[in-house]
């Protein structure tokens, strides 16, 4: 028996990748068509009757639910409602993210729940990949997230009055400006800049501490915006290999011990249709975490 790991669409997880895991995906609940369409969140009886089908298959070994932000959706005090049933068996991250960072979150913990890990430690091990992670999203248009409450109607008119191409992150769970942009080919820029940031953090945490450095994983999810992504995924390959030539390079002229690099894996896909629903098309999200 082991722990079970549960997450909802908003994680992004293909089946595929869910399946190979064995992370259970609980559909969050969308409706309408075209510009019209809506997105709810899961309710505490349908969460109920999910945890407690995985509860019979697993015993006593219990449930880890990595969820969408409580700041962005009703499902994660659905989950705690659900959660009190069931005597502590059931552990409800907050996660205060979405999208490919809660998707590796359930990834991590369903690969210590196949060594054998306890509910604690499946529990810490998603927790550890989500309080090191980063979310960034590019929106190629605002108003469709203003649509859905997620920014302000000031929010919106400012930054199509200057014509500003906005970065967005989520902090906390809610969603901040990251960075402004002029042009969508700027904005991938700058994402490319951020992400490689994250390379070379990691490169100075392990050399500081002695220890070699954790894999980076990069999810990039694209709303019909394959080419754009594609390239994206390219030039944040390019930049981060001449970084890391280049820190070698210096390395070798002080006579300084090489930089470990860290392995760094990318992963190109689709977003999942809640998140299209709120960014619209054109939109890019770029999750990063530490392995």
């Amino acid at each position: 028996m082991t722990v079970h790991v549960v997450t909802d669409s908003s994680s992004c997880l293909t089946q595929e990748m869910a399946d190979k895991a064995g992370v259970t995906i609980v559909d969050l609940h969308t409706s309408g068509k075209g510009a019209e369409r809506t997105t709810a969140g899961l309710g505490a009886l349908e969460l109920t009757a999910c945890y407690a089908r995985l509860l019979e298959r697993g015993g006593d070994d219990g449930v880890v639910a990595v969820h969408i932000s409580k700041e962005l959706s009703a499902t994660w005090s659905n989950a705690t409602t659900a959660a009190g049933i069931f005597d502590g068996l059931v552990r409800v991250l907050d996660t205060n993210s979405v999208a490919m960072t809660n998707g590796f979150a359930a990834l991590k913990a369903a690969e210590v729940a196949r060594e054998g890990g306890s509910l604690d430690e499946v529990a810490k091990a998603a927790q550890a990949v989500i309080a090191e992670s980063n979310l960034l999203l590019y929106l190629h248009r605002l108003d469709t997230m203003r649509k859905g409450g997620r920014l302000s109607p000031g929010q919106t008119l400012l930054s199509t009055a200057l014509a500003i191409k906005p970065i967005l992150r989520l902090t906390e769970g809610k969603i901040a400006l990251a960075a402004k942009t002029r042009t969508q080919h700027k904005a991938m820029e700058k994402m490319v800049e951020m992400v490689t940031a994250v390379v070379t953090d990691e490169v100075q945490r392990a050399a500081e501490a002695g220890t070699d450095p954790r894999t980076v994983k990069v999810a990039v999810q694209q709303v019909s915006a394959v080419e754009v992504a594609e390239k994206l995924v390219t030039s944040m390959r390019e930049n981060i290999a001449c970084t890391a030539a280049a820190a070698e390079d210096a390395a070798k002229e002080s006579e300084a011990p090489a930089p470990k690099i860290p392995e760094v894996d990318f992963e190109l896909m689709e977003a999942s249709e809640v998140l299209a629903i709120h960014s619209g098309p054109g939109a890019i999200a770029v999750s990063t975490v530490l392995w």
